[in-house]
């Protein structure tokens, strides 16, 4: 059964014999008690994790045998530590970067989805001049502290020289871009209210079309849970692959689920950002792979990229950092 593992079924089993009235073996009446599961989310619950909070709300993980409880992260919570610490069964992190750095520091932690195929950082302008990262050459470039790294790859693989790159950091803010104190700045282009800032005349260029791919949104448990609670991560995946489906044909209605369980959100906002967001859940990969799918040369390459900047602790390799095990037995998963 690859869709429903024999942990939901032998569940759905036991609730068919007990409606018949007739049991079968007291195995399979009580075989599948609902599992808890914790899940740490890489940043603030928002509409940017949709998919997750429709099927919660939907009863989807309840029904294949996961009481799941998704818990918020934020600026001073590190999904990654607390996962591999055990107090969350399941991480999901912002990008896959912060797992190949945490593998190679020896943390045993593994992908096994991701919800974003693309990631939707992007360098942003409104200099008409600048059309392709070799422009950035004598400008003023805007970051955030977190995305050094990412300029400096850009600065790598375009060979542009690095004193005539200035890199500032100033945060979240579009102001000094508005301002013309920089030329470009960074952020990710969901976020509806940030791109609203910049304005209608502002371009944006994803780090991934410049060749430096990383996933997004990314799902990740340890070692140990991958090994011994296969079946639930197998339930997990299956529900929450409904729910990411559901909410990106219904994103109005999405949202406003979300904001059950969000805080101090505005209604107009979420669903502009969700909106901008679907795309980034499909692409050739999911055609004809699926919802969720990971290509291992991606991993390498992006592990190259962090190993050639001297981020590496020590060598890793895709075999390391994710797995597609979990993905092959949940056939359920949309192909868009």
């Amino acid at each position: 059964m690859s869709s429903l593992s024999r942990r939901a079924f032998l569940g759905r089993a036991g609730v068919v014999t007990l409606a018949l009235g007739r049991p079968l073996l007291p195995s399979l009446a009580f075989a599948a008690k609902p599992e808890n599961v914790s899940m740490r989310l890489g940043w603030l619950a928002n509409a940017q994790y949709a998919g997750d909070f429709v099927a919660l709300d939907k009863g989807w993980f309840k029904e294949r045998g996961v009481e799941l409880k998704i818990e918020p992260g934020g600026p001073s919570i590190d999904p990654i530590s607390l996962t591999a610490g055990g107090s969350s069964t399941i991480g999901n992190v912002a990008s896959v970067a912060a797992l190949i750095l945490a593998r190679s520091n020896g943390i045993p932690v593994k992908a096994f989805a991701t919800a974003l195929q693309r990631h939707p950082f992007a360098f942003i302008t409104l200099d008409k001049s600048i059309n392709s990262p070799k422009d950035f050459v004598g400008k003023k470039i805007g970051i955030q502290a977190t995305a050094r790294p990412l300029i400096n790859a850009v600065i790598a693989k375009y060979q542009l020289p690095r004193d005539q790159v200035q890199v500032q950091v100033i945060g979240s803010d579009t102001l000094p871009l508005k301002t013309g104190q920089v030329d470009v700045i960074t952020g990710w282009v969901i976020d509806a209210p940030q791109m609203a800032a910049v304005g209608p005349d502002a371009r944006a260029f994803l780090l991934w079309d410049m060749g430096i791919r990383l996933y997004a949104f990314t799902y990740f448990t340890t070692d140990e849970v991958l090994k011994t609670r296969g079946d639930m991560l197998q339930d997990f995946l299956g529900a929450s692959a409904k729910g990411w489906e559901w909410a990106a044909d219904h994103p109005e209605e999405a949202v406003d689920i979300v904001l059950k369980y969000a805080r101090d959100l505005k209604r107009d906002l979420e669903i502009a950002t969700w909106k901008r967001e679907t795309p980034f859940l499909w692409s050739d990969k999911t055609k004809t792979n699926g919802w969720a799918w990971m290509e291992p040369q991606v991993w390498d390459d992006a592990i190259k990229i962090y190993a050639d900047l001297g981020l590496l602790k020590a060598p890793v390799t895709s075999k390391d950092t994710m797995t597609q095990d979990i993905l092959q037995r949940v056939d359920s998963r949309p192909k868009r």
